[in-house]
């Protein structure tokens, strides 16, 4: 009676692990303006190399005191480098010297959201949502905590 017990537990935890995990990922839905009023962002990134450094610069019509990241990454994902920044008028720019370690492409990313890039002040917060839901456009992506505004730059063959 004991094994019989045993194995009927056993039986039990697989199936529970199976069934769970058959569920596949779950789609993370974008949250909701909470505003009659929605901001579209628009913008652009471009990246080039300049005597042995990286420039990635970029324009948005986000506000001023927006933080932000600008970022290098491999085709893969995988970050690079990056710097953050707070937009004040067009200073969008950073520069990156490049190392015997990057790869042969690198992208520029210029990135701003509501948690990576050290939060955002009360005004930001106030204009486009605690989340970012207030913004529409077609450079946003959004995870579990909000929107994120993303501007890409061409592929920059690495020599």
């Amino acid at each position: 009676m004991k094994k019989k017990l045993i194995v009927l537990f056993v039986i039990v935890i697989a199936a529970a692990v199976v069934f769970t995990g058959c569920g596949g990922a779950q789609q993370i839905a974008r949250p909701e303006a909470d505003s009659e009023t929605t901001f579209e962002v628009t913008g652009s990134c471009t990246a080039e190399l300049v005597d042995g450094k990286l420039v990635v610069s970029g324009e948005t019509n986000l506000m001023d005191g927006t933080n932000g990241i600008i970022s290098v990454l491999n085709s893969d994902g995988t970050r690079i480098e990056q710097q953050k920044v707070t937009k004040e008028g067009d200073n969008l720019k950073a520069e990156f010297t490049v190392g015997e370690d990057w790869p042969d492409k690198v992208y520029g990313f210029l990135m701003f959201d509501t948690s990576k890039s050290d939060g955002q002040p009360d005004e930001v917060k106030e204009a486009y949502g605690k989340k970012f839901q207030n913004l529409t456009g077609d450079d946003l992506i959004w995870d579990q905590n909000g929107i994120i505004v993303v501007f890409q730059s061409e592929a920059v063959e690495i020599n």
